[in-house]
């Protein structure tokens, strides 16, 4: 026993040692990342490029006394949501080679804007098994069409270009400081990550840097200003009228972004509206206007009924001067703290009825209540009660025939041919995702956060018209619209 004893303590710095270097192991091998011999690979170029507006394009050229066998580019945004992805590098085989691989961006389901920043790396294996991972790099993908120059204030960076434009420049910075100042108490945040503002100089070349739309929506939507919550980035038409307005708007909406965390995506349309045009340091009284005619016309939506806006885009001007309402009566009311703690509570629990159940002691139907008062209107039914009305003036289902009368010859049987025959479905695999899902998803774009429309994409402003629709309902909504209408009719969404 003494004899094992001994053995045991004098092997005990070795053990130790063991352990410590397993220890050492586990905590810098990366997760995910194969840890591995670099061999004798080495790296002679690596960049990223872009190709504004297809994407970047990812280059390295490396070298080995080995056949390199597989290259991979890794990435992620650095924005609101830092997934990692990775691309397969092409490259003729050999011992010396280039690759190449393109992140296309423009399309339905791979879009991201200019001034997208990411942090790339480069994996390379050769035949002997030898694996070199690169440091990460970082790069903003830029519209190169232009020589950019930028103004900085803190966290925000402004992109602007051509000559006598850096006024411009500062007054959009100015317009988002502002707006930061402003609604930090009110959201109850502190960004610690850069936003971008890219600013354009007409709306022709803007427009080649906006996610796809379709040739009808084109036509009726001029975006003059448009977030993207993920890559913290907005896109600005800088030479316009209501630059500032256009600004502090959309720059809310990321911040909105960033107050709701994972939740960001369930915001109500009518919170995340109403927010940033509280947060508009140049507001119009178009609003105003469109609220007054859509009380006088009936044309209220109940708040749980706009998650989303939609309808016709005078229903949705309307629905914007009601969120813009509701958010002022809540903060004028209950103080921007209560916000604050909305916004904490909304981005635990994702529901909106549950978080200003717990915040304010009402759900959606009584804050739509409450906020009708203010406006001199009654209130509307319990949300339960006016689906069973609505269902009642739905027009019923037909009823099933009778039964055959058993005294009367059965018909023949009459055969309907269909070009598909029909059968018990079977299950079908479920897809596995790609593995650049994170920035081109196959199955569609991830939607931008800010002003909805009414088109599919959100962002932009919309030039109501509602001056022309109350001249058609009469005499008493053209008085309630046609000054402030017909005085200043573009605005933004």
């Amino acid at each position: 026993m003494g004899d094992f004893v001994k053995t045991l303590l004098a092997v005990r710095p070795l053990i130790i040692l063991a352990l410590l270097g397993l220890l050492t192991f586990n905590l810098t091998a990366s997760p995910g990342i194969v840890s591995a011999d670099e061999g004798d690979i080495e790296v002679l170029e690596q960049k990223a490029e872009s190709q504004f507006p297809e994407g970047i394009l990812f280059t390295v050229t490396v070298r080995s006394s080995q056949e390199i066998d597989d290259i991979r580019v890794f990435f992620k945004k650095l924005g609101n949501v830092r997934q990692s992805a990775y691309r397969t590098v092409e490259f003729e085989p050999g011992t010396e080679v280039t690759g190449v691989s393109l992140l296309k961006s423009g399309g339905l389901g791979a879009y991201f804007p200019p001034g997208t920043k990411i942090e790339y790396s480069f994996e390379i294996r050769d035949k002997s098994g030898a694996v070199l991972r690169t440091e990460g790099r970082e790069f903003v993908y830029e519209d190169n069409r232009f020589e950019w120059l930028t103004v900085t204030s803190g966290l925000i960076t402004v992109y602007y270009y051509g000559e006598y434009v850096e006024n411009r420049a500062e007054t959009v910075l100015d317009a988002a400081s502002q707006a930061l100042d402003r609604m930090l108490p009110v959201l109850g945040i502190t960004p610690k990550e850069p936003l971008r503002i890219v600013t354009y100089n007409n709306y022709r070349h803007m427009s080649k840097a906006l996610p796809f739309r379709s040739q009808a929506t084109a036509e009726r939507l001029r975006t003059e200003g448009m977030a993207f919550s993920d890559e913290r980035v907005l896109l600005v038409l800088a030479f316009d009228a209501t630059v500032k307005g256009t600004t502090s708007h959309e720059f809310v909406h990321l911040l909105v972004a960033e107050a709701a965390g994972r939740a960001s995506g369930q915001v109500p349309s009518w919170l995340n509206e109403g927010l940033a045009e509280y947060g508009n340091i140049d507001p119009t009284d178009d609003y105003d206007a469109a609220l007054r005619y859509g009380i006088v016309t009936q044309r209220l939506r109940p708040l749980w009924y706009q998650s989303s806006f939609g309808g016709t885009p005078d229903d949705i001007i309307i629905a914007y001067g009601q969120a813009r309402s509701v958010v002022l009566h809540m903060i004028e009311t209950y103080g921007k703290e209560k916000m604050a703690e909305l916004m904490r509570v909304f981005r635990e629990t994702r529901d909106i009825d549950d978080a200003l159940m717990q915040v304010y002691g009402f759900d959606q139907y009584g804050l739509d209540s409450e906020w009708r008062g203010t406006q001199g209107l009654e209130p509307l039914p319990p949300p339960a009660q006016m689906e069973r009305e609505l269902a009642a003036t739905q027009t019923p289902e037909p009823t099933d025939p009778p039964p055959p009368d058993p005294t009367e010859p059965l018909a023949e049987p009459v055969v309907t041919a269909t070009s598909e025959p029909v059968g018990t479905p079977t299950a079908q695999p479920t897809a596995l995702p790609t593995p650049a899902a994170s920035l081109e998803d196959p199955a569609g774009p991830a939607l931008p956060q800010g002003c909805g429309v009414a088109t599919a994409y959100s962002g932009g402003r919309i030039a109501p018209d509602l001056a022309m629709l109350a001249l058609l309902a009469g005499p008493l909504g053209l008085a309630l619209v046609r000054g402030p209408f017909l005085r200043r009719r573009d605005k933004r969404s």
